[in-house]
């Protein structure tokens, strides 16, 4: 009787169990060679627990290593370093991607299309709204490029100047 309780508790407890395990956020050991990208984001999976989705056009890139007690997050940037791509984590484990740059692409494209069709904009507001833009997509390039990421703080700084810019036309 009491094996067989002991049984049903264990199928319980099992069946109660998520599909996939949890992307851990606590720093880990990493140990991760300079190597293809792609590569190096399998291994990432594989040393963390972490999936990882998004990494199917990095197979050109190269990552440098990775060697120290790092969070998934944290590794993951570490890779993205250099190659343009952001990484995030996600309810599953981890992302990579451009999202936030295509956001600013797209919002941008719309505000010049906006610009473009204000014919009573003074040339120098206009100017002066076309360099501020042009500036936000530098600047996102540019830190998804050195960091790997692009953060929370910086993507609000981001909408707050497309928004004055968009308020004001």
């Amino acid at each position: 009787m009491m094996r067989r309780l002991s049984t049903l508790f264990v199928l319980c407890a099992l069946v109660n169990l998520p599909a996939h395990a949890a992307c851990p956020r606590e720093p880990q050991a990493i140990d991760l060679p300079a190597q293809p990208l792609d590569e190096a984001l399998e291994q990432l999976a594989v040393q963390t627990g972490c999936t990882i989705e998004g990494k199917r056009e990095l197979a050109r890139l190269r990552a440098s290593s990775v060697n120290g007690a790092y969070r998934p997050e944290e590794a993951l940037w570490a890779l993205l370093q250099g190659t343009g791509w952001e990484g995030y984590t996600t309810d599953e484990g981890l992302e990579v991607s451009k999202r936030q740059q295509r956001w600013v692409l797209k919002q941008t494209a719309d505000l010049r299309a906006r610009i473009e069709q204000h014919t009573a904009l003074a040339p120098d507001t206009r100017r002066a709204y076309l360099e501020e833009i042009y500036a936000v997509e530098r600047s996102a390039q540019a830190l998804a490029f050195e960091q790997g990421f692009i953060s929370a703080a910086e993507q609000a700084s981001y909408r707050r100047s497309l928004s004055a810019i968009r308020d004001a036309l």
